[in-house]
């Protein structure tokens, strides 16, 4: 672990949803169960909280800079000067259901998950949010459902649902969004961790967070594990690059951990930063 340290030691409760703002040259993450947006500078190694609403499943930027929050059920646009106003709310809120992990694709659409807190088998559905206010089902019965991402050209969509270990794989028109084809890219045993946040390195190859599992798993299209980057918190949460490659921030959380687990793991909670470009030996 010699190419992983500490970028701000938080104690967050469940990080999670870390983006990099090109507008900002900030990194944004969330505190989902601490109620926080933060905006983390690499080069001050300063850190802005800004406190919210619980719970923050995700922040996500557009390319005007205005950042797209999921607050419960709820949708809100926060403006370059900080107004936050609700724009949308799930077709299928209830009470004991959020939203949790987002992204936006390459024409501004909103790829996002709704989970049930209680994480009952097969309540989870994936939407797709249009520009133009409407919204899409695109798929339905996960469990947990989590990292989203994309492959290179944008035609293969990567769904991610952690309580059963899966990673699935879409086949997506970039143009319309629409998506088919579901299938298994790859299934992980729990005892390697349970697949969480997701990204897709500029080499094609996706970076899986093993929560529960100490490591980010880098899988090829094809789904096989090509190596596993170690981590020094058994809890972390998600993933996501600098302006370039060369550095991979992740999230973690210390939900659920006992005293002493957190005594042997003090790191837990805090964001994290990987050398990527030496872990590869690049």
């Amino acid at each position: 672990m010699n190419n992983i340290s500490v970028a701000f030691a938080s104690k967050a409760i469940l990080g999670e949803s870390p983006i990099w703002s090109p507008v900002r040259a900030r990194l944004l993450w969330v505190d989902t169960l601490g109620a926080s947006l933060n905006f983390f500078d690499p080069i001050t190694s300063q850190n802005v909280e800004y406190a919210l609403p619980s719970p923050l499943g995700f922040v996500v930027e557009k390319i005007t800079g205005e950042l797209i929050i999921g607050i419960g059920c709820h949708i809100e646009l926060i403006d370059i000067k900080g107004k936050r106003q609700r724009i949308a709310t799930a077709p299928h809120a209830h009470k004991n259901f959020r939203f949790n992990d987002a992204k936006l694709d390459s024409s501004g659409r909103l790829w996002v998950g709704l989970i049930d807190q209680d994480l009952k088998e097969g309540t989870g559905i994936l939407y797709r949010f249009d520009p133009d206010g409407k919204w899409h089902t695109v798929d339905s019965g996960f469990t947990l459902i989590n990292g989203i991402s994309w492959s290179l050209d944008w035609k293969t969509l990567y769904v991610t649902d952690s309580r059963r270990g899966v990673i699935y794989g879409y086949d997506m028109d970039p143009h319309s969004g629409k998506v088919s084809n579901r299938r298994v890219v790859i299934s992980i045993n729990s005892k390697e961790g349970k697949p969480d946040g997701l990204i897709v390195d500029k080499h094609g190859f996706l970076l899986s967070v093993l929560f529960d599992g100490a490591a980010i798993a880098r899988i090829s299209p094809e789904g096989e594990i090509e190596r596993c980057f170690q981590l020094p918190v058994h809890r972390p949460t998600s993933c996501t690059f600098a302006d370039n490659e060369d550095y991979l921030y992740i999230t973690s959380a210390r939900l659920g951990l006992s005293e002493t687990h957190l005594k042997t793991r003090p790191q837990s909670g805090s964001l994290l930063v990987l050398d990527y470009k030496r872990a590869l030996g690049l």
